[in-house]
């Protein structure tokens, strides 16, 4: 990897980066890490939530991974790669993104615990979407930190915007020109109203669905289910939206596999439930429960709507529910004092990528709180977050309506 002299290398290299994310035809933002002391590129990765199908021809089906903005990536490929190529800690490196990072993004950064330099400013999405540097979506107690680690380039003339934040990012408190400020903030602009859609229209509504549960035993869509989740299509709730206790011990048996006591249930529009999984905190603090969930199910998606067999393709497009109908159960809802709990309900907005089928109860569901929170809390953080999440996703967590539901996940804990 290169070696970087100035904020203005950092910037046009992470350009190119969003260069080939458009290209893509996926959300043009790239990001890098790079060493604080030594000005060395340690990763570059684009935004891969579209991306073709390798080794085909032809790609059927462009909708790859909610999660798989550029920094969350990035993220990954940290914790994959720190005790192999003996990486300085997060601390002592800084993300540098083209775009500011949203919730998911955000949340995970601050997670991770990197510095954070960033060019163009995102005003529906962007953690600093007023570009006040308070960071009003963030708890309390996350706030400092952000303002202690993060920062957003000055622009030259003729944008002429001061610096602003922290000078512990790489080249903190140096200017960008002009070109390269509004390439990172007009490619994005050119390419996000068109992925969104993309994603967000990306399955059959209920009512053209079938019921995965009537797929036979050697089903390619069955045995890809099952063989992510073993509990898949062995639960099902008379209520997609109010499921009962016997969703418990799936969610029970989920948890107690994981690094973390949680677990995430996907449910589709008949009830069945799709995928129950477990965080693996162990490989990277931000691969909770439901980061797992939402991704696993997408990468799923993805593989057999590109399938070889044209046999494969048409039935994962019938039987399988794009999440905005399905219903998403937390054992334990997400602390939200906490940047994983910033992160969840970004992806969760990421999941979505646009409205959302308003019914009641809501399709963002937890049974249990964790600690000292309250729903209120809860709730508090979700009203707060940038504008994408509370005006066209609308993220609203809710409590399980079934009290037997929660009786018998409190009896099992």
């Amino acid at each position: 990897m290169s070696t970087l002299n100035s904020a203005q290398e950092a910037v046009d290299t992470v350009a190119n980066q969003a260069i080939e994310a458009a290209l893509q035809q996926t959300f043009a933002v790239g990001g890098a890490i790079i060493n604080n002391a030594t000005g060395e590129v340690i990763a570059a990765l684009h935004n891969n939530v579209l991306m073709p199908f390798p080794g085909s021809g032809t790609t059927y089906f462009l909708p790859h991974d909610p999660t798989a903005h550029g920094e969350r990536q990035l993220v990954d490929w940290y914790y994959e790669n720190v005790a192999p190529l003996n990486l300085p800690p997060p601390s002592q490196l800084t993300v540098v993104t083209t775009l500011d990072p949203c919730a998911m993004c955000a949340g995970s950064l601050l997670t991770a615990g990197f510095n954070v330099a960033v060019s163009a400013i995102d005003d529906y999405a962007g953690i600093n979407y007023n570009s006040q540097f308070n960071f009003p979506s963030l708890p309390p107690q996350i706030r400092q930190q952000a303002q202690d680690t993060w920062g957003y380039y000055a622009i030259a003339a003729p944008v002429s915007r001061a610096y602003q934040g922290s000078n512990r990012p790489v080249f903190g408190g140096e200017t960008i020109d002009s070109a390269a400020y509004f390439l990172t903030s007009s490619i994005f602009s050119a390419s996000v109203n068109t992925v969104r859609e993309a994603s967000n229209n990306s399955g059959l509504p209920p009512d053209q669905l079938q019921n995965p549960a009537n797929l036979p035993a050697n089903s390619k869509v069955r045995q890809a289910l099952t063989a992510l989740s073993p509990c898949a299509l062995t639960v099902q709730s008379a209520n997609p939206r109010d499921p009962g206790a016997e969703l418990a011990p799936a969610l029970l048996k989920t948890a107690q596999q994981g690094t973390v006591f949680n677990s995430v249930a996907l449910i589709d529009p008949f009830g069945n439930l799709l995928v129950c999984q477990a965080g693996v905190e162990n490989l990277s603090p931000i691969r909770t429960a439901f980061m797992e969930t939402t991704r696993n199910y997408a990468l799923l998606r993805w593989t057999l709507m590109n399938d070889p067999d044209p046999t494969v393709r048409a039935q994962a497009e019938q039987y399988l529910t794009h999440p905005k109908y399905g219903t998403f159960v937390f054992l334990y809802a997400p602390d939200p004092t906490t940047p994983q709990a910033v992160m969840t309900f970004g992806a969760y907005g990421s999941t979505m990528e646009g409205p959302v089928p308003q019914s009641y109860p809501s399709n963002l569901q937890y049974v249990l709180l964790p600690g000292n929170t309250t729903a209120q809390t809860l709730s508090t953080l979700a009203q707060n977050l940038p504008p994408f999440y509370t005006q066209s996703v609308q993220v609203a967590p809710a409590q399980v309506l079934s009290q037997d539901l929660i009786n018998a996940v409190k009896n099992g804990v």
